[in-house]
């Protein structure tokens, strides 16, 4: 099996090209540029913006599978089903459930294709990512897949976010949470379990189905983040709750959004793709030792001193 990942040297590319080749697939990564990418796996450079750019890659490589992690403008996923003649297309999306103001784990028909067309490109991210899902729901018969994680952890995230909370816990200082969703199942992945499930659903000996699935941990609030990063830093992790309109910006990167559910249900991706959820240790383990050699600072952290008055009171 040959498969093309197309975003293969970003954060949940790289994730996903090693989970690929451990099974055993031939796997090309690519991106706009060029990467020194060989020391294990092979690398293409392209546009895939230029539709023309794109059909002759997918006619020169010829994958089995396609996955898609960096679309999100409707037009580029449109290009795909318009060139690609492989067995399976997997699009990487994200929280494009609607604010449900409910307390449960969203399940993955809370999302329903949008009316209409495509309004002008380029689309915001998250609505973007919900158009690109309305036009595979409209394909009739292309073999898409669709993974939906929401925000993804791990050693070498861009957006530092998880170092936004062990900065915070290591200086000793309290942290804001917010009040309303603090304690309740936060929208959380680790990006080898994304990288997992991308490998789960390539997997041609089982069905293509044209069915979105979740991927994220299970049962972990943003209290229970910040409590396992104190144990694993042997700091106290004091948490003083404030309304989630009130958390300065930056102070809680991961929300949670009180107004987004509570977490993701991982019922569909158990029972069509055997996927279980890693323990939240293993993920912070791993984190702890990228935080420890590079020092990453999130740019939230500038305003510590304001978070530090409003904890006192």
């Amino acid at each position: 099996m040959k498969a093309l990942v197309l975003g293969g040297p970003g954060f949940i590319g790289t994730a996903t090209c090693k989970e690929l080749m451990r099974r055993g697939v031939e796997t090309i990564a690519a991106s706009r540029t060029p990467h020194p990418y060989g020391t294990f796996t092979s690398h293409l450079a392209f546009d895939r913006a230029d539709e023309a750019e794109l059909a002759r890659v997918l006619g020169e490589v010829a994958p089995d599978v396609l996955l898609d992690l960096a679309a999100y403008q409707p037009s580029e996923v449109e290009a795909v089903i318009r060139h690609f003649r492989g067995s399976r297309y997997i699009f990487t999306s994200t929280g494009v459930y609607p604010d449900l103001f409910e307390d449960r784990p969203a399940r993955e028909e809370d999302f329903k294709p949008l009316e209409g067309e495509p309004p002008p490109e380029p689309v915001e991210y998250r609505e973007g990512k919900r158009w690109c899902e309305t036009v595979l729901a409209r394909s009739g018969g292309f073999p898409w897949t669709v993974i939906r994680p929401p925000a993804v952890v791990g050693a070498g995230d861009h957006t530092l976010r998880i170092a936004a909370y062990l900065e915070r816990v290591e200086d000793g200082g309290p942290l804001l949470v917010p009040a309303e969703s603090y304690r309740r199942q936060a929208g959380l992945a680790w990006v080898r379990d994304v990288g997992y499930a991308h490998a789960l659903a390539a997997d041609l000996s089982r069905p293509a189905g044209g069915k979105a699935y979740n991927v994220a941990f299970e049962g972990v609030s943003l209290a229970d983040l910040i409590e396992a990063l104190g144990r694993i830093l042997g700091k106290p992790a004091v948490m003083v709750p404030i309304p989630f309109a009130e958390l300065p910006k930056g102070a809680s990167p991961y929300g949670p959004d009180p107004r987004r559910s509570a977490g993701y249900d991982l019922s569909r991706i158990r029972s069509d793709l055997g996927f279980e959820p890693s323990a939240l240790e293993d993920c912070l383990a791993e984190v702890l030792a990228w935080y420890r050699v590079e020092r990453p600072s999130h740019p939230g952290y500038a305003g510590r001193a304001r978070e530090l008055e409003l904890a006192a009171g």
